[in-house]
C-alpha cells in the first residue's frame, strides 16, 4: 500500500511539474505585434513558463526588457541565426522588450497572468485579438472572436500613466486616438479578467 501511495505521489508530482510551458518568438527584423506566426511579439503567459527568443535571420540583435514586472537583457548584439535567449517569467504582470539597435522594428511585450489561469478557449482568443493599423493616426481599430461580446480596453503612456477606458463593442470596434500626441503607446484589452498588452504608435 505504502508503495503504491509512493508512486502516485511520484507520479502526481511530476504532472505538476510539467505544467509549465516554453514559448517561442522568431526574433529579427520585424518582429512586432503585428507579425504573423512566431515572429509576432505580443504573448500572454503563465507564471512559471519561459520565453525563448530564436534569432532565425541574419542582423546585428540583442532583446532587453524595456520596462515593466521583470527585468532581463541577452548581452552584446549578435548576428548569427540559430542563437538563442531564454528567460523564465515569475511574475504577474507585463514587460515590454525591444532590441536596441531597432527598437521601432523589433519590440514587443509579454503579460503573464497566475498558473492555471489560460484554459484553452482563452488561449484561442487572446491569440485571436488584434489591432490595427500599427502605426495608427486618428482610429484604432480591434478585432476579436465573435463569442466575445465587448472588451475593456484601457490605454497607457510609456511612463505607465493611463490615458483612457473604454468598453469596445463588435457594433463599433474602434477607438478615437486622434487627441493623443505621437508616440509609443500601450493598449491594454481585458478580456474576462485576462489582461492582454498591445504596443502602437500613434504618428
Amino acid at each position: 500500500m505504502k508503495t503504491i501511495l509512493l508512486l502516485f505521489l511520484l507520479f502526481f508530482l511530476g504532472a505538476q511539474a510539467q505544467t509549465t510551458q516554453t514559448i517561442t518568438i522568431d526574433w529579427g527584423f520585424n518582429s512586432t505585434p503585428t507579425a504573423s506566426g512566431n515572429a509576432n511579439t505580443d504573448r500572454t503567459i503563465e507564471v512559471g513558463d519561459t520565453v525563448e527568443w530564436n534569432w532565425y535571420a541574419s542582423g546585428s540583435h540583442n532583446v532587453v526588457s524595456d520596462g515593466g514586472t521583470e527585468s532581463f537583457d541577452s548581452g552584446s548584439t549578435t548576428s548569427n541565426p540559430g542563437i538563442n535567449f531564454s528567460f523564465t517569467f515569475n511574475q504577474i504582470g507585463t514587460t515590454d522588450f525591444i532590441c536596441e539597435p531597432h527598437s521601432s522594428i523589433m519590440f514587443g511585450t509579454i503579460t503573464v497572468v497566475s498558473e492555471g489561469t489560460l484554459s484553452i478557449q482563452e488561449l484561442n482568443y487572446l491569440s485571436n485579438i488584434s489591432i490595427y493599423p500599427n502605426p495608427a493616426s486618428s482610429r484604432l481599430n480591434l478585432s476579436w472572436p465573435k463569442s466575445i461580446d465587448d472588451i475593456d480596453v484601457e490605454i497607457y503612456n510609456v511612463i505607465g500613466t493611463k490615458i483612457l477606458h473604454s468598453k469596445v463593442l463588435h457594433s463599433n470596434s474602434s477607438i478615437n486616438i486622434d487627441f493623443l500626441p505621437k508616440g509609443f503607446y500601450i493598449a491594454s484589452i481585458i478580456v474576462n479578467d485576462i489582461n492582454l498588452s498591445r504596443r502602437f504608435i500613434k504618428n
